[in-house]
Protein backbone atom coordinates (compact mmCIF):
# COMPACT_ATOMS: atom_id res chain seq x y z
CA UNK A 1 0.00 0.00 0.00
CA UNK A 2 0.84 3.36 -0.76
CA UNK A 3 2.00 5.63 2.35
CA UNK A 4 -0.93 7.74 2.01
CA UNK A 5 -2.93 4.59 2.41
CA UNK A 6 -1.16 3.89 5.13
CA UNK A 7 -1.73 7.24 7.00
CA UNK A 8 -5.65 7.35 6.53
CA UNK A 9 -6.35 3.93 7.41
CA UNK A 10 -4.13 4.89 10.96
CA UNK A 11 -5.95 8.01 11.35
CA UNK A 12 -9.13 6.17 10.92
CA UNK A 13 -7.64 3.11 13.10
CA UNK A 14 -7.30 5.77 16.04
CA UNK A 15 -10.54 7.46 15.66
CA UNK A 16 -12.50 4.09 16.25
CA UNK A 17 -9.79 2.71 19.43
CA UNK A 18 -12.41 3.88 22.05
CA UNK A 19 -15.52 2.20 20.28
CA UNK A 20 -17.10 -1.38 19.81
CA UNK A 21 -15.75 -4.52 18.60
CA UNK A 22 -17.33 -4.43 15.31
CA UNK A 23 -15.71 -1.01 14.60
CA UNK A 24 -12.25 -3.17 14.89
CA UNK A 25 -13.26 -5.78 12.75
CA UNK A 26 -14.45 -3.10 10.19
CA UNK A 27 -10.55 -1.86 10.36
CA UNK A 28 -9.73 -5.38 10.27
CA UNK A 29 -11.33 -6.08 6.87
CA UNK A 30 -10.21 -2.86 5.84
CA UNK A 31 -6.61 -3.37 6.38
CA UNK A 32 -7.15 -6.97 4.87
CA UNK A 33 -8.17 -5.45 1.65
CA UNK A 34 -5.36 -2.83 1.23
CA UNK A 35 -2.41 -6.11 2.18
CA UNK A 36 -3.86 -8.01 -0.41
CA UNK A 37 -4.06 -5.65 -2.99
CA UNK A 38 -0.64 -5.23 -2.12
CA UNK A 39 0.39 -8.75 -1.68
CA UNK A 40 -1.79 -9.50 -5.26
CA UNK A 41 0.33 -6.73 -7.38
CA UNK A 42 3.54 -8.39 -5.61
CA UNK A 43 3.08 -12.07 -6.06
CA UNK A 44 1.33 -12.35 -9.39
CA UNK A 45 4.11 -10.98 -10.88
CA UNK A 46 7.40 -12.53 -9.50
CA UNK A 47 9.88 -13.04 -13.10
CA UNK A 48 12.74 -15.21 -12.27
CA UNK A 49 15.13 -12.84 -14.41
CA UNK A 50 16.32 -15.90 -16.56
CA UNK A 51 16.29 -15.26 -20.39
CA UNK A 52 13.36 -15.81 -22.44
CA UNK A 53 15.77 -17.77 -24.72
CA UNK A 54 15.60 -21.09 -22.70
CA UNK A 55 12.29 -21.73 -24.29
CA UNK A 56 13.78 -21.68 -27.76
CA UNK A 57 14.61 -25.92 -29.21
CA UNK A 58 17.53 -26.78 -30.68
CA UNK A 59 15.51 -26.58 -34.52
CA UNK A 60 15.25 -22.55 -33.69
CA UNK A 61 11.89 -22.68 -32.97
CA UNK A 62 10.13 -21.81 -29.26
CA UNK A 63 8.37 -24.86 -26.81
CA UNK A 64 5.37 -23.39 -26.11
CA UNK A 65 4.54 -26.50 -24.13
CA UNK A 66 6.91 -28.27 -21.62
CA UNK A 67 7.67 -31.77 -21.82
CA UNK A 68 10.38 -34.37 -22.93
CA UNK A 69 12.86 -33.15 -25.61
CA UNK A 70 15.88 -35.54 -26.91
CA UNK A 71 19.13 -33.71 -27.67
CA UNK A 72 22.31 -34.62 -28.45
CA UNK A 73 24.86 -34.61 -25.47
CA UNK A 74 28.88 -35.68 -25.46
CA UNK A 75 28.07 -37.91 -28.48
CA UNK A 76 25.28 -39.43 -26.87
CA UNK A 77 21.23 -38.67 -27.57
CA UNK A 78 19.44 -38.50 -24.04
CA UNK A 79 15.87 -36.84 -23.23
CA UNK A 80 15.48 -33.98 -20.98
CA UNK A 81 12.39 -32.15 -20.05
CA UNK A 82 11.87 -28.60 -20.93
CA UNK A 83 9.49 -25.87 -19.81
CA UNK A 84 7.44 -24.41 -21.94
CA UNK A 85 6.91 -20.50 -22.91
CA UNK A 86 3.55 -20.92 -21.59
CA UNK A 87 3.76 -22.93 -18.56
CA UNK A 88 7.36 -22.34 -17.69
CA UNK A 89 8.04 -19.91 -15.08
CA UNK A 90 7.84 -16.37 -16.07
CA UNK A 91 11.34 -14.74 -17.03
CA UNK A 92 10.27 -11.09 -17.30
CA UNK A 93 7.04 -8.67 -17.11
CA UNK A 94 6.84 -9.17 -20.63
CA UNK A 95 6.47 -12.95 -19.92
CA UNK A 96 4.18 -12.77 -17.14
CA UNK A 97 1.41 -10.67 -19.16
CA UNK A 98 1.64 -13.28 -22.01
CA UNK A 99 0.81 -16.06 -19.31
CA UNK A 100 -1.67 -13.78 -18.04
CA UNK A 101 -3.68 -13.16 -21.31
CA UNK A 102 -3.15 -17.77 -22.31
CA UNK A 103 -4.76 -18.35 -19.03
CA UNK A 104 -7.74 -15.97 -19.21
CA UNK A 105 -7.82 -17.42 -23.09
CA UNK A 106 -7.80 -21.20 -21.66
CA UNK A 107 -10.73 -20.14 -19.36
CA UNK A 108 -13.15 -18.58 -21.43
CA UNK A 109 -12.35 -21.44 -24.24
CA UNK A 110 -13.45 -24.28 -21.70
CA UNK A 111 -16.53 -21.83 -20.20
CA UNK A 112 -18.00 -20.86 -23.71
CA UNK A 113 -17.38 -24.48 -25.54
CA UNK A 114 -20.21 -26.59 -26.46
CA UNK A 115 -19.83 -30.11 -25.85
CA UNK A 116 -15.95 -31.30 -27.78
CA UNK A 117 -16.39 -28.13 -29.62
CA UNK A 118 -14.03 -25.37 -28.18
CA UNK A 119 -15.37 -22.38 -28.24
CA UNK A 120 -13.65 -19.36 -30.40
CA UNK A 121 -12.29 -16.46 -28.77
CA UNK A 122 -11.00 -14.23 -31.04
CA UNK A 123 -10.16 -10.79 -29.18
CA UNK A 124 -8.26 -12.82 -26.75
CA UNK A 125 -6.58 -14.59 -29.49
CA UNK A 126 -5.82 -10.87 -30.94
CA UNK A 127 -4.55 -10.05 -27.77
CA UNK A 128 -2.30 -12.50 -27.39
CA UNK A 129 -1.04 -11.91 -30.96
CA UNK A 130 -0.34 -8.28 -30.80
CA UNK A 131 1.49 -9.27 -27.52
CA UNK A 132 4.16 -11.85 -28.84
CA UNK A 133 4.81 -8.91 -31.37
CA UNK A 134 6.38 -6.92 -28.55
CA UNK A 135 8.66 -10.23 -27.17
CA UNK A 136 12.18 -9.42 -25.94
CA UNK A 137 14.76 -9.28 -29.36
CA UNK A 138 16.14 -12.61 -27.60
CA UNK A 139 13.67 -14.44 -29.01
CA UNK A 140 10.98 -12.34 -31.42
CA UNK A 141 12.55 -14.00 -34.04
CA UNK A 142 12.43 -17.60 -33.17
CA UNK A 143 8.83 -16.83 -31.86
CA UNK A 144 7.86 -15.58 -35.25
CA UNK A 145 9.05 -18.75 -36.91
CA UNK A 146 7.05 -20.98 -34.57
CA UNK A 147 4.15 -18.76 -35.18
CA UNK A 148 4.11 -18.76 -39.39
CA UNK A 149 5.13 -22.47 -39.15
CA UNK A 150 1.53 -23.31 -37.16
CA UNK A 151 -0.29 -21.20 -39.41
CA UNK A 152 1.09 -22.26 -42.91
CA UNK A 153 -2.33 -23.75 -43.82
CA UNK A 154 -4.65 -21.78 -42.56
CA UNK A 155 -4.84 -17.90 -41.93
CA UNK A 156 -6.95 -17.10 -38.81
CA UNK A 157 -6.24 -15.19 -35.35
CA UNK A 158 -4.03 -17.56 -33.81
CA UNK A 159 -5.68 -19.65 -32.24
CA UNK A 160 -3.76 -22.68 -33.88
CA UNK A 161 -0.57 -22.11 -32.18
CA UNK A 162 -1.70 -20.93 -29.14
CA UNK A 163 -1.96 -24.41 -26.56
CA UNK A 164 -4.56 -25.18 -24.33
CA UNK A 165 -2.25 -24.83 -21.60
CA UNK A 166 -1.86 -23.78 -18.03
CA UNK A 167 1.13 -21.92 -16.66
CA UNK A 168 2.23 -23.15 -13.29
CA UNK A 169 4.02 -20.29 -11.85
CA UNK A 170 0.02 -18.58 -12.83
CA UNK A 171 -1.71 -20.69 -10.59
CA UNK A 172 -0.27 -18.29 -7.94
CA UNK A 173 -2.91 -16.22 -9.09
CA UNK A 174 -5.75 -18.43 -7.48
CA UNK A 175 -3.21 -18.54 -4.35
CA UNK A 176 -2.00 -14.87 -3.61
CA UNK A 177 -1.33 -14.89 0.14
CA UNK A 178 -2.57 -11.99 2.35
CA UNK A 179 -0.98 -12.18 5.08
CA UNK A 180 1.31 -14.76 7.11
CA UNK A 181 1.42 -17.86 4.84
CA UNK A 182 4.28 -15.06 2.81
CA UNK A 183 6.46 -14.84 5.61
CA UNK A 184 7.71 -18.43 5.36
CA UNK A 185 10.06 -20.15 2.63
CA UNK A 186 8.16 -22.61 0.22
CA UNK A 187 9.83 -25.87 -0.18
CA UNK A 188 8.78 -27.77 -3.10
CA UNK A 189 9.30 -31.57 -2.70
CA UNK A 190 8.39 -35.03 -5.72
CA UNK A 191 5.72 -35.94 -2.96
CA UNK A 192 5.76 -37.63 0.76
CA UNK A 193 9.16 -37.97 1.98
CA UNK A 194 11.49 -38.94 4.92
CA UNK A 195 13.82 -35.97 6.34
CA UNK A 196 16.95 -37.75 8.30
CA UNK A 197 18.03 -35.20 11.36
CA UNK A 198 21.09 -35.83 13.97
CA UNK A 199 21.35 -33.78 17.21
CA UNK A 200 24.89 -32.17 17.68
CA UNK A 201 25.61 -33.29 21.22
CA UNK A 202 29.44 -34.24 19.79
CA UNK A 203 31.24 -32.28 22.64
CA UNK A 204 35.56 -32.18 23.63
CA UNK A 205 37.15 -33.11 26.36
CA UNK A 206 39.94 -32.71 27.37
CA UNK A 207 43.08 -34.54 26.60
CA UNK A 208 44.78 -36.74 29.28
CA UNK A 209 48.57 -37.33 30.06
CA UNK A 210 49.91 -40.72 29.18
CA UNK A 211 50.38 -41.92 32.99
CA UNK A 212 51.21 -45.52 32.21
CA UNK A 213 51.52 -48.08 29.44
CA UNK A 214 47.51 -48.56 28.99
CA UNK A 215 46.36 -44.72 29.13
CA UNK A 216 42.96 -44.39 29.15
CA UNK A 217 40.38 -43.46 25.77
CA UNK A 218 39.62 -40.38 25.30
CA UNK A 219 35.95 -39.52 25.69
CA UNK A 220 33.76 -40.58 23.16
CA UNK A 221 29.97 -38.46 22.49
CA UNK A 222 26.99 -40.10 20.85
CA UNK A 223 25.27 -37.67 18.57
CA UNK A 224 21.54 -38.70 18.59
CA UNK A 225 19.62 -40.01 14.78
CA UNK A 226 15.96 -39.09 14.06
CA UNK A 227 13.65 -38.53 11.20
CA UNK A 228 10.71 -36.85 10.43
CA UNK A 229 7.99 -37.74 7.62
CA UNK A 230 6.68 -34.81 5.21
CA UNK A 231 3.34 -35.44 3.40
CA UNK A 232 1.98 -32.77 1.79
CA UNK A 233 -1.84 -32.29 2.51
CA UNK A 234 -4.48 -31.56 -0.11
CA UNK A 235 -6.65 -28.57 0.08
CA UNK A 236 -10.00 -28.10 -2.29
CA UNK A 237 -12.05 -24.74 -3.07
CA UNK A 238 -15.35 -25.80 -5.43
CA UNK A 239 -17.39 -23.49 -7.02
CA UNK A 240 -20.89 -24.52 -9.35
CA UNK A 241 -20.90 -22.21 -12.18
CA UNK A 242 -24.50 -22.13 -14.25
CA UNK A 243 -23.70 -22.30 -17.95
CA UNK A 244 -26.34 -19.81 -18.82
CA UNK A 245 -24.59 -17.53 -16.61
CA UNK A 246 -20.73 -18.07 -17.70
CA UNK A 247 -22.22 -17.70 -21.35
CA UNK A 248 -23.56 -14.11 -20.07
CA UNK A 249 -20.98 -12.75 -17.91
CA UNK A 250 -17.60 -14.58 -19.17
CA UNK A 251 -15.77 -11.28 -18.77
CA UNK A 252 -16.76 -9.66 -15.88
CA UNK A 253 -17.00 -13.34 -13.91
CA UNK A 254 -14.52 -15.02 -14.38
CA UNK A 255 -12.23 -12.59 -12.22
CA UNK A 256 -14.46 -12.93 -9.53
CA UNK A 257 -14.33 -16.79 -9.91
CA UNK A 258 -10.65 -16.25 -9.66
CA UNK A 259 -10.71 -14.03 -6.40
CA UNK A 260 -13.33 -16.45 -4.79
CA UNK A 261 -11.35 -19.48 -5.18
CA UNK A 262 -8.16 -18.13 -4.42
CA UNK A 263 -9.53 -16.44 -0.84
CA UNK A 264 -11.16 -20.05 -0.57
CA UNK A 265 -7.28 -21.47 -0.23
CA UNK A 266 -5.87 -18.51 1.02
CA UNK A 267 -7.83 -18.41 4.23
CA UNK A 268 -8.41 -22.10 4.59
CA UNK A 269 -4.58 -22.85 4.76
CA UNK A 270 -3.61 -19.83 6.90
CA UNK A 271 -6.48 -20.75 9.55
CA UNK A 272 -4.65 -23.58 9.26
CA UNK A 273 -1.13 -22.28 9.91
CA UNK A 274 -2.71 -20.54 13.36
CA UNK A 275 -5.34 -23.11 14.74
CA UNK A 276 -4.71 -26.38 12.90
CA UNK A 277 -4.67 -29.65 14.74
CA UNK A 278 -3.94 -33.16 13.44
CA UNK A 279 -4.49 -35.32 16.66
CA UNK A 280 -7.63 -37.49 16.83
CA UNK A 281 -9.13 -34.89 19.58
CA UNK A 282 -8.49 -30.99 18.15
CA UNK A 283 -7.93 -28.89 20.62
CA UNK A 284 -10.11 -26.31 20.21
CA UNK A 285 -14.14 -26.94 19.58
CA UNK A 286 -14.17 -26.93 15.88
CA UNK A 287 -17.67 -28.19 15.70
CA UNK A 288 -19.12 -24.73 16.68
CA UNK A 289 -16.33 -22.57 15.75
CA UNK A 290 -16.89 -20.22 13.15
CA UNK A 291 -13.48 -18.21 12.99
CA UNK A 292 -14.75 -14.54 12.37
CA UNK A 293 -18.10 -15.75 10.55
CA UNK A 294 -15.71 -17.06 7.88
CA UNK A 295 -16.87 -20.89 7.46
CA UNK A 296 -20.69 -20.61 7.83
CA UNK A 297 -22.48 -22.63 10.02
CA UNK A 298 -22.52 -26.21 7.85
CA UNK A 299 -19.73 -29.01 7.84
CA UNK A 300 -17.67 -27.55 10.62
CA UNK A 301 -15.80 -29.83 12.69
CA UNK A 302 -15.67 -33.09 10.57
CA UNK A 303 -13.18 -35.18 8.98
CA UNK A 304 -12.28 -32.46 6.03
CA UNK A 305 -12.29 -29.50 8.31
CA UNK A 306 -8.96 -27.64 6.97
CA UNK A 307 -8.07 -27.56 10.60
CA UNK A 308 -7.00 -30.64 10.74
CA UNK A 309 -4.57 -30.58 7.77
CA UNK A 310 -1.59 -30.15 10.52
CA UNK A 311 -0.79 -29.18 13.41
CA UNK A 312 -0.58 -25.23 13.68
CA UNK A 313 1.00 -22.72 15.60
CA UNK A 314 -1.06 -22.65 18.63
CA UNK A 315 -0.84 -26.25 18.91
CA UNK A 316 2.92 -26.63 18.61
CA UNK A 317 3.10 -24.39 21.10
CA UNK A 318 0.88 -26.13 23.45
CA UNK A 319 2.86 -29.29 22.74
CA UNK A 320 6.17 -27.65 23.44
CA UNK A 321 5.25 -26.25 27.00
CA UNK A 322 5.89 -22.50 25.22
CA UNK A 323 2.68 -21.01 26.20
CA UNK A 324 2.18 -17.73 28.64
CA UNK A 325 -0.59 -16.40 30.77
CA UNK A 326 -0.13 -12.76 29.94
CA UNK A 327 -3.46 -11.47 31.66
CA UNK A 328 -1.49 -9.14 33.87
CA UNK A 329 1.27 -7.98 31.40
CA UNK A 330 -0.63 -6.86 27.92
CA UNK A 331 2.51 -4.66 27.06
CA UNK A 332 4.87 -4.37 24.59
CA UNK A 333 7.85 -5.00 27.22
CA UNK A 334 5.68 -7.90 28.08
CA UNK A 335 5.88 -9.09 24.60
CA UNK A 336 9.72 -8.84 24.48
CA UNK A 337 10.23 -10.45 27.79
CA UNK A 338 8.22 -13.47 27.84
CA UNK A 339 7.54 -14.46 24.38
CA UNK A 340 10.51 -13.19 22.36
CA UNK A 341 13.17 -14.47 25.71
CA UNK A 342 11.04 -17.78 25.51
CA UNK A 343 12.27 -18.23 22.04
CA UNK A 344 15.77 -18.54 23.91
CA UNK A 345 18.15 -18.41 21.03
CA UNK A 346 15.66 -18.77 18.43
CA UNK A 347 14.72 -14.73 18.98
CA UNK A 348 17.50 -13.47 16.82
CA UNK A 349 16.17 -16.13 14.16
CA UNK A 350 14.47 -13.85 12.07
CA UNK A 351 11.40 -13.64 14.00
CA UNK A 352 8.22 -12.69 13.69
CA UNK A 353 5.15 -11.09 16.03
CA UNK A 354 1.88 -12.34 14.84
CA UNK A 355 -0.94 -10.33 16.66
CA UNK A 356 -4.92 -10.38 16.60
CA UNK A 357 -6.52 -7.15 15.06
CA UNK A 358 -7.83 -6.35 18.54
CA UNK A 359 -4.21 -6.43 20.29
CA UNK A 360 -3.20 -4.58 17.39
CA UNK A 361 -5.71 -1.34 17.59
CA UNK A 362 -6.40 -1.71 21.68
CA UNK A 363 -3.07 -2.91 23.16
CA UNK A 364 0.11 -2.16 20.84
CA UNK A 365 -1.06 1.18 19.03
CA UNK A 366 -1.85 2.46 22.34
CA UNK A 367 1.35 1.25 24.60
CA UNK A 368 3.01 4.20 25.96
CA UNK A 369 6.58 1.94 24.95
CA UNK A 370 6.69 2.69 21.35
CA UNK A 371 3.66 5.74 21.15
CA UNK A 372 5.63 8.59 22.47
CA UNK A 373 8.67 10.86 20.97
CA UNK A 374 11.06 10.02 24.18
CA UNK A 375 10.77 6.29 23.52
CA UNK A 376 11.60 6.15 19.96
CA UNK A 377 12.51 9.41 19.10
CA UNK A 378 10.95 9.95 14.93
CA UNK A 379 10.07 6.72 14.75
CA UNK A 380 7.43 6.88 17.42
CA UNK A 381 3.91 5.67 16.42
CA UNK A 382 2.66 9.01 17.52
CA UNK A 383 4.14 10.24 14.99
CA UNK A 384 4.46 8.08 12.24
CA UNK A 385 1.47 6.30 12.69
CA UNK A 386 2.27 3.38 12.00
CA UNK A 387 3.80 0.14 14.05
CA UNK A 388 5.85 -2.20 12.23
CA UNK A 389 8.17 -3.81 14.42
CA UNK A 390 9.52 -4.14 18.22
CA UNK A 391 12.64 -3.71 18.72
CA UNK A 392 13.15 -4.85 14.91
CA UNK A 393 11.04 -7.47 15.05
CA UNK A 394 8.31 -7.53 12.34
CA UNK A 395 4.81 -7.19 13.67
CA UNK A 396 1.69 -8.88 10.94
CA UNK A 397 -2.07 -8.72 11.98
CA UNK A 398 -3.43 -12.20 11.20
CA UNK A 399 -7.29 -12.34 11.70
CA UNK A 400 -6.80 -16.32 12.51
CA UNK A 401 -5.75 -14.76 15.77
CA UNK A 402 -9.62 -14.39 16.88
CA UNK A 403 -11.00 -12.36 19.83
CA UNK A 404 -13.46 -15.39 21.10
CA UNK A 405 -11.32 -17.91 22.90
CA UNK A 406 -11.48 -18.95 26.73
CA UNK A 407 -9.31 -17.58 29.24
CA UNK A 408 -7.09 -21.14 28.69
CA UNK A 409 -6.04 -20.22 25.67
CA UNK A 410 -8.49 -21.95 23.42
CA UNK A 411 -11.57 -21.62 22.34
CA UNK A 412 -14.67 -23.28 24.05
CA UNK A 413 -17.53 -22.21 22.37
CA UNK A 414 -17.57 -18.93 24.73
CA UNK A 415 -14.78 -15.83 25.33
CA UNK A 416 -14.05 -13.04 24.31
CA UNK A 417 -9.95 -13.64 24.93
CA UNK A 418 -7.19 -13.24 22.03
CA UNK A 419 -3.06 -14.12 21.81
CA UNK A 420 -0.19 -13.06 20.52
CA UNK A 421 2.58 -15.55 19.20
CA UNK A 422 6.09 -15.22 18.43
CA UNK A 423 7.42 -17.74 15.65
CA UNK A 424 11.09 -18.17 14.67
CA UNK A 425 10.64 -18.18 10.83
CA UNK A 426 13.86 -19.99 10.39
CA UNK A 427 12.73 -22.97 12.03
CA UNK A 428 8.95 -23.37 9.89
CA UNK A 429 8.78 -23.97 6.08
CA UNK A 430 5.79 -24.80 3.79
CA UNK A 431 6.58 -28.09 2.19
CA UNK A 432 4.49 -28.00 -1.37
CA UNK A 433 4.00 -30.69 -3.78
CA UNK A 434 2.24 -28.87 -6.52
CA UNK A 435 1.09 -25.41 -6.13
CA UNK A 436 -2.85 -24.46 -7.02
CA UNK A 437 -4.30 -25.92 -10.01
CA UNK A 438 -7.59 -24.74 -11.68
CA UNK A 439 -9.70 -27.87 -13.15
CA UNK A 440 -12.61 -26.79 -15.30
CA UNK A 441 -15.49 -29.83 -16.00
CA UNK A 442 -19.30 -29.45 -17.49
CA UNK A 443 -21.64 -31.61 -16.61
CA UNK A 444 -24.25 -31.44 -19.02
CA UNK A 445 -26.82 -33.12 -17.08
CA UNK A 446 -27.42 -30.24 -15.24
CA UNK A 447 -26.48 -27.16 -17.09
CA UNK A 448 -23.07 -26.42 -14.70
CA UNK A 449 -19.92 -25.68 -14.74
CA UNK A 450 -17.93 -27.28 -11.59
CA UNK A 451 -14.32 -24.56 -11.36
CA UNK A 452 -12.03 -26.62 -8.60
CA UNK A 453 -8.86 -25.00 -7.06
CA UNK A 454 -6.27 -27.57 -5.36
CA UNK A 455 -3.44 -27.04 -3.64
CA UNK A 456 -0.95 -29.44 -2.19
CA UNK A 457 1.48 -28.52 1.12
CA UNK A 458 2.01 -28.98 4.38
CA UNK A 459 3.29 -26.06 6.96
CA UNK A 460 5.68 -28.04 9.45
CA UNK A 461 9.23 -27.47 11.48
CA UNK A 462 12.08 -30.52 11.28
CA UNK A 463 12.70 -29.01 14.67
CA UNK A 464 13.28 -31.13 17.95
CA UNK A 465 10.24 -31.92 19.89
CA UNK A 466 11.26 -30.03 22.57
CA UNK A 467 12.83 -27.25 20.68
CA UNK A 468 11.16 -23.92 21.58
CA UNK A 469 10.82 -22.14 18.07
CA UNK A 470 6.83 -20.75 18.62
CA UNK A 471 5.54 -19.22 21.80
CA UNK A 472 1.90 -18.27 22.74
CA UNK A 473 0.92 -15.40 25.05
CA UNK A 474 -2.73 -15.91 25.56
CA UNK A 475 -5.87 -14.56 27.73
CA UNK A 476 -5.57 -10.62 26.10
CA UNK A 477 -7.73 -7.84 26.54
Amino acid sequence: MTPNEVIEFVKEAKAVLPRTAAAIEDLSNKYQRLSERQLDNAREARPTGESVTKFIKADGSVALKGGVERITFAGKSVEVEREGLLDGAPCDEWHVDLLRLSAARHTARRLLSKGHRMAETPVLDAKILSHAAKAPASIRSALEKTIEKSMSDTAGSGAEWIPDTWSQQLYEEYYTPAGIDALFNVVDIPGPIVVPSITDIIRPYLKGKVTSDDPAQYTASTPTTANTTIEPVGFAARVLIDDAAAEDSIVPLLPEIQRRLSRALRDGYEDAMVNGDSTATHEDAIATWNARSRWGASGLGGASDHRRAFKGLRRIAVDRSTTTDQSAGQTVAKVMEELMGGLGERGSMDAVILVSPEVFFKKLMTDSNVLTVDKLGQNATLLRGQLAAISGVPVVMTRWLTADMATTGLYTGSGAKSGVLVVSREEFSHYQRRASLVELDKDITRGAFNLVATLRRTFKTLSGSSSKVVTYGYNWL
